[in-house]
């Protein structure tokens, strides 16, 4: 991807979120991404210059650059995220906090400008505006700002950490007489409270203070204050270090002081627990209260002089609680998946695959050729293996067949029920080790309910399950198009009866014909692979017909497989079933096969949690020895490369959105009506009317809002003008209704020479009739009519 990472720069200013943007930019690079960042100027006093940078960035368009689009735009800092894109995502560092927090707290420069509340409200409503853009999720760079933007602007968003710079050359080093104290100096980071609490600590105590001032008399006041409290000899000012001058006072330090008010993140907190130094902070420091615990990776003292002492002392006083308590700040940093690797994934939505180099690519090629063949393929065939099968009364597909009458014609002459066709008998028989697996899963979640989605006749799949739970009770959906039901009678009496219905729908278009929680347990074995559209509206379906805490079972071929490795690397497609079936309809082939966190992905996304993911080889068992060598020498998960996904998802809360990456726009948004509302022939008054049938809110601005698409076709039936896009009037709720409304001729209300089109259309995307789930609607109307819409559309 092409990716823009966009920020703002206070000029001569230089800190923590310039280092996190360049952090970011060499992330993206080291994945494979092509990257820049693009800095904004902004100076926020007075109010007039303010309000000129909101613009300026406003008028910004990052949609391309020198004719090349710029695929995605990193927000991280204000104003400079206002800029326009079509595919933004935000990574909040900043806010402009004089509008929010520091306006309450009566700190905010704002509060004593002429316009301050004017621009405040300016702010805020801009910063709504713009999160509103984006169909992706908000991120921010700590809970700590995340908390603020639920506070002020009520909208949720996720930390989302990352490293420090320089996270690989930080260490532990012996525990020396110094407290360490990095950073900018200015008055938020309050090294004043540090040299109070210095002079009631007990000597050589030693603080050892590293950064540049934003404004040189500020650090004339520290000095002077110093010499005022009597410690100016037990201070140590290092001013601007290098890199390797910063690892080596962390190394040595005793403890690390980090007393900020309020602070979003502070990448001190998490430079110190890598090199596993305690960290001390105040109960109001803000970010770093989301890692350090009181005694456990640290000590927090209340924001006065005589309580940080007291923290003082008794690290330097007690080396054995320091090392304890560094150690553990250091192994916290290691269990929370903080890296650039998970930032890359998450911001981009694609999987971080670092290019590896010739040196790297030797290294694995020669750590691949000296696995033997015979341990490689033996490894691959354990991980892969099929579960072990479910206690039945068959041993093979052909014995579930000879033992129930699939028939639905009535026996003549005493004759007993016809054979299922040699040709689908054998298709079964080849899916018996699969059936197996996935009855091992169903059993293990013990439904009373199942809706089988995407079942046929003959229900041999449904014998097997009635058998295991005999109390089961089975509903299906088909494509149909008529209902079906049957009452299968075994032919044995120590095998059950059952009785199942089977429902049309097409499960990317239409939504289940049940309602709302009436099943324990969906099914939806080797249709994944099938659908064209849509799988999300499938996955958020299953969710709604499921009770709460109520399971999906998911089996489709693995793309990722060894055996797909094995055929990309012969120039081969890796799809299981790549063949084209015209008389299957576009159903009848695999329209996409997936990897299994793909699968994962898409059904967290529907509100499904993971119970189960895993794979397995249920056709064959063959694998070949030098693909299996190169897997174990990546040290990939082999069990996630069966050559069949099985993923079991728990109904755990409402469905949010699919994952980023496997969309062209926003699919949750992708359905509703149009109606003709009003129709005045004696004015010509028309009113058409979009009621949203969606899950979502239909914006009326920005990136992928809900509009009007507008086309005239003449007399003659030839479509002439297109692409015209109406924007709505409002935002409109889910189940809510907007009415569009223009005037035609009394005369071309009952006939014209000439039709217009009208469909529901997401910027950016396109037409909601694509989904199945929105119709068209056509109107009589002139030219000269149409003309004048489209002159509204600009």
């Amino acid at each position: 991807m092409r990716v823009g990472v966009v920020r703002t720069q206070v000029p001569f200013v230089t800190g923590g979120a310039e280092r996190h943007a360049a952090g970011l930019v060499s992330a993206l690079r080291a994945y494979g991404h092509e990257a820049c960042e693009i800095a904004l100027p902004f100076k926020w006093y007075p109010v007039e210059t303010l309000t000129d940078s909101i613009l300026a960035a406003r008028l910004t368009d990052l949609s391309e650059s020198e004719g090349v689009p710029i695929d995605l735009m990193i927000g991280l800092k204000f104003p400079a995220y206002l800029a326009r894109h079509p595919n933004p995502v935000f990574w909040l560092i900043h806010q402009h906090r004089q509008a929010y927090d520091m306006w309450d707290a009566g700190t905010s420069d704002l509060l004593d400008a002429p316009k301050g509340m004017m621009a405040r409200d300016m702010i805020r409503a801009e910063d709504h505006d713009a999160f509103a853009r984006s169909a992706k999720p908000i991120y921010a760079n700590s809970q700590n700002v995340a908390g603020r933007l639920k506070k002020y602007l009520g909208l949720s968003s996720t930390p989302l950490y990352h490293p420090p710079p320089n996270a690989e050359l930080l260490t532990q080093g012996n525990f020396g007489d110094y407290l360490f104290a990095p950073g900018r100096l200015n008055p938020s980071k309050r090294v004043d409270l540090m040299l109070r609490a210095l002079a009631k600590a007990p000597t050589p105590l030693r603080l050892v203070i590293a950064g540049v001032a934003e404004n040189p008399a500020y650090l004339d006041e520290l000095r002077s204050l110093a010499t005022a409290l009597g410690v100016s000899g037990r201070v140590e000012w290092l001013g601007g270090i290098d890199d390797a001058t910063m690892v080596r006072y962390y190394a040595q330090a005793r403890a690390v002081v980090f007393t900020p008010q309020d602070e979003d993140l502070g990448y001190i907190t998490l430079e110190a627990m890598l090199s596993g130094k305690p960290v001390i902070t105040t109960t109001d420091a803000g970010g770093p209260l989301e890692f350090i615990s009181q005694k456990q990776e640290g000590l927090i003292a209340a924001p006065d002089a005589e309580a940080l002492a007291q923290a003082f002392s008794s690290l330097y006083e007690d080396a054995a609680l320091a090392e304890t308590l560094g150690e553990a700040g250091r192994a916290r940093y290691q269990k929370m998946n903080i890296s650039w690797e998970h930032v890359v994934e998450t911001l981009t939505g694609q999987t971080a695959q670092p290019a590896p180099g010739p040196a790297q690519i030797a290294a694995l090629e020669a750590k691949a050729a000296a696995t033997p063949a015979e341990e490689a393929v033996a490894r691959v065939q354990a991980a892969v293996a099929p579960p072990s099968a479910p206690s039945l009364p068959f041993a093979s597909i052909t014995e579930v067949l000879n033992a129930y009458d699939f028939d639905t014609m009535p026996a003549k002459d005493g004759s007993g029920p016809a054979p299922v066709e040699p040709g689908l008998a054998q298709y079964l028989g080849t899916h018996w080790t699969r059936y197996l697996t996935t009855l091992h899963h169903v059993i293990e979640a013990a439904p009373r309910d199942i809706l089988d989605v995407g079942v046929f006749p003959p229900l041999a799949f449904e014998a097997m399950v009635v058998n295991a739970l005999p109390d089961a009770k089975l509903s299906g959906i088909w494509e149909g198009p008529h209902p079906y039901a049957q009452s299968v009678k075994s032919l044995n009496g120590a095998y059950p009866d059952f009785d199942i219905e089977l429902r049309p729908a097409n499960i990317e278009r239409d939504a289940m014909p049940y309602g709302d929680a009436e099943f324990d347990m969906v099914l939806g074995m080797e249709i994944f692979e099938h659908l064209a559209l849509d799988p999300h509206f499938f996955l958020s379906q299953a969710a709604r017909v499921l009770r709460p805490g109520g399971h999906i079972i998911l089996t489709t071929p693995n793309v990722g497989s060894h055996r797909g490795v094995q055929k990309m690397l012969n120039g081969q497609s890796p799809y299981s079933f790549g063949l084209f079936v015209p008389t299957g309809g576009v159903y009848g082939r695999h329209n996409r096969e997936y990897t299994p966190r793909e699968v994962e992905a898409l059904a967290h996304g529907a509100g499904f949690e993971t119970h189960y993911l895993g794979t397995a080889d249920v056709y064959e068992d063959h694998v070949n020895p030098a693909t299996a060598a190169l897997m174990i020498a990546r040290e990939d998960d082999l069990n996630l490369r069966g050559e069949n996904i099985v993923f079991v998802g728990r109904k755990a809360g409402p469905p949010t959105a699919p994952p980023p990456g496997l969309y062209h726009g926003d699919p949750a948004r992708l359905s509703g009506g149009l109606s003709l509302s009003k129709q005045e022939v004696d004015t010509g008054l028309t009113q058409v009317t979009a009621h949203n049938t969606s899950s979502g809110w239909w914006p009326s601005s920005g990136a992928q809002s809900t509009a009007l698409l507008a086309e005239w076709i003449n007399e003659n039936g030839y479509l002439v003008h297109t692409n015209v896009i109406l924007p709505l009037n409002e935002a409109v709720a889910p189940e809510g209704k907007t009415t569009f409304s223009f005037r035609r001729s009394p005369e071309e209300m009952i006939s014209a020479k000439g039709i217009l089109r009208l469909q529901l259309f997401q910027t950016g995307v396109g037409a909601f009739t694509g989904t199945g789930r929105a119709n068209m609607l056509e109107l009589p109307c002139s030219e000269d009519t149409f003309l004048a819409l489209a002159q509204q559309a600009l």
